[in-house]
């Protein structure tokens, strides 16, 4: 029987960082992966939903291309093309991370896995000993009871990425990052979008005025979007389905497709399959975990979208940092306060740290600034001056709380927002920072400008100039 230090199951973003830290730290190292290397993320999520929305976004701009300067005759989607290159791309990563494994000294074992008891993980019919175990196995697309996937009129996710035809319409039944992501790569292609959510804005775990400036946005382009509203009732019909809606916007809608984007589901039936381990389980089926992201079985832990925490590629990823450095004899924690995130709608929407109501929520008296980027000279000579930057600081210390991005390059924009809380800064600190001009990132700067009272491109409300 081969043994290891430490083996990883899954080999996602979560699993496969966990495994190569591991092994930079002295362990002798084994992943064990059912699918393809790269998990859902590479695979059939992050990587592949991105390559389309570049591609959505740059069809969406040169649909203006006269403004441009450019004169462009016969413009049209080769969808057969699209899917080439999204597979290229997947294809080129998967490759990076199989090379990295080898690089690493990390044994690969393809197949399924199960824990039949402490120290010991078995691949189909192999049997393999370890002194530590890191479980990232990852989740998939949560499905809506009475609307189950048939990969015809009512798809998940991951049929929707291999759609080899945009659909005329397609009814979007959730406005989370999935939902509001495909709404917006469907409606740069010119299919006619009904977005439904039952929360009062779409992306409702992000700050609810800057999503609601981004649910105006999606309005203008034609997306009919349908908040604090539900689905009742389907009705599959000749040409797709008839939808019958209740809530603010009640009624019913004809639709040829149907996307399910309500959320994700934890794998962790490798546990549940096996009580006798004496791991816990949440109430959603995530994978409990203490600080050091080490479960009641001691020896074994659990990292990314399983323990039903962050949902993020990248929080997977820190996960896998933390959990390897502790199995392997060090002593690391995931601040969660500073983990940023970004949704990747045409604008892009990004934040790190407490939305204004949860900060409020907490017990914060809060002062925010505010600067929209139709004053950001950047913005404009790009053609994205839509949505704004909003920082949110503790009215007593101007410690920030949040930063949150609606706008082009949102989720490049974050980090900087993510490392100024991380270093505990102050929204003074980031107003008293000089800034490229003509940049994006100025809008970070206005805002905190904006902060106290000073914004340069901001006009004033009361006439005065409030002093620092």
């Amino acid at each position: 029987m081969n043994t290891y230090d430490v083996i990883v199951i899954g080999a996602g973003p979560g699993g496969y960082v966990a495994a190569i830290r591991a092994a930079q730290r002295g362990a002798k190292t084994a992943v064990v992966e059912r699918g393809a290397l790269g998990g859902v993320c590479l695979n059939i999520g992050c990587i592949p939903t991105k390559t389309l929305i570049h591609t959505a976004a740059l069809y969406h701009k040169l649909q203006q291309a006269k403004e441009y300067g450019l004169l462009l005759d016969g413009l049209k989607l080769d969808m057969k093309q699209l899917l080439e290159r999204k597979e290229k791309v997947v294809g080129l990563n998967t490759q990076g991370i199989q090379g990295l494994l080898k690089a690493n000294g990390i044994d690969l074992y393809q197949g399924q896995a199960s824990l039949p008891e402490a120290g010991k993980v078995r691949v189909n019919d192999t049997e393999l000993g370890t002194q530590k175990v890191i479980i990232a196995t990852g989740g998939r697309p949560a499905q809506l009871p009475g609307f189950e996937f048939d990969g015809k009129v009512v798809i998940g996710s991951t049929d929707a990425l291999s759609l080899k035809r945009i659909p005329e319409s397609v009814a979007i039944i959730g406005a989370g990052a999935i939902g509001a992501e495909f709404a917006s790569i469907w409606n740069a292609f010119g299919a006619k979008v009904t977005l439904i959510e039952m929360m009062p804005t779409v992306l409702p775990r992000s700050d609810e005025e800057v999503a609601a400036v981004l649910g105006r946005v999606y309005k203008k382009r034609g997306v009919d979007v349908r908040t604090g509203t539900t689905v009742s009732k389907i009705e599959r019909t000749a040409s797709g389905a008839t939808l019958h809606l209740e809530g603010k916007r009640p009624g019913c809608i004809e639709t040829e497709l149907v996307l399910v984007a309500i959320g994700v589901q934890c794998n962790s039936e490798l546990v549940a399959e096996n009580p006798a381990l004496g791991i816990k389980l949440g109430k959603r089926g995530g994978i409990q975990v203490n600080e050091s992201l080490e479960t009641d079985l001691p020896g074994v832990y659990a990292v990314g979208d399983v323990i039903d925490r962050s949902w993020l590629a990248h929080g997977a990823s820190a996960e896998g940092i933390v959990a390897a450095t502790n199995c392997t004899g060090g002593s690391a924690q995931m601040d969660y306060r500073v983990l940023p995130a970004c949704n990747f709608t045409d604008p892009e929407l990004a934040g790190v740290g407490l939305t204004e109501t949860q900060a409020k929520e907490q017990g914060y008296e809060t002062k925010v600034g505010r600067f929209l980027f139709a004053a950001n000279g950047r913005a404009h000579t790009i053609g994205s001056s839509e949505g704004m930057v909003k920082i949110i600081g503790d009215l007593k210390t101007d410690e920030i709380l949040g930063v949150h991005i609606l706008g082009p390059e949102a989720g490049e924009m974050i980090a900087t927002a993510a490392l100024a809380m991380r270093m505990e800064a102050t929204v003074e600190e980031i107003a008293t920072t000089i800034h490229t001009h003509p940049t994006l990132s100025e809008a970070l700067w206005e805002a905190a400008q904006d902060y106290y009272g000073q914004g340069i491109h901001t006009r004033p409300t009361t006439g005065k100039t409030k002093k620092n």
